[in-house]
């Protein structure tokens, strides 16, 4: 072996062998969450404000690393060539993420109903203030959802990558 190689290189790999609508679901799930990471992004102040006023410390870094989950987590749930690294990587932020909206929202509806001392939409704040919700049950239900479909998504995604076809 030369000395100036090194001893592994990092390799995409094919992506996992599903069906095209297993895909599709999948791609909604990366949209889903794309979306929430880009819009968030364009009000990252009040944003990180929500952090703050739910006491969160620091509000700009768990912003920061919700925002880097999003985005690093919807790359798995696209038909891309990822290494096997990254992708692993991938779905422990998606479901992360997942965890952690599903979190929010039930945290926050509790406190509201008790004391209104969070802001109302921190636990609906996906989407930056482009969806404005007041947190509840629809908002624990659509955390909820989208926890299943993550957790749906990476148990399919799990398969073994598809395999070139030999001309």
């Amino acid at each position: 072996m030369p000395k100036n190689k090194r001893s592994w290189e990092p390799v995409a790999v094919a992506p996992p062998a599903l069906s095209n609508n297993q895909w599709l679901g999948l791609g909604i799930i990366g949209t889903i969450l794309l979306a929430a990471g880009i819009l968030q992004l364009f009000n990252f102040a009040d944003f990180a404000n929500n952090f703050a006023i739910a006491g969160i410390n620091p509000p700009r870094l768990w912003a920061a690393l919700v925002i880097l989950g999003e985005l690093w987590g919807a790359a798995s749930f696209f038909k891309v060539r990822l290494s096997v690294a990254f992708r692993a990587v991938s779905n422990f932020w998606a479901l992360a993420v997942g965890i952690f909206w599903f979190y929010a929202s039930v945290h926050i509806a509790a406190i509201n109903s008790e004391v209104v001392v969070y802001p109302s939409n921190m636990g609906s704040n996906y989407f930056g203030h482009f969806l404005s919700q007041s947190s509840g049950w629809l908002t624990i239900i659509e955390a909820a959802i989208l926890l299943l479909a993550v957790l749906y998504a990476l148990n399919i995604s799990r398969r073994k990558p598809a395999k070139k076809k030999k001309k």
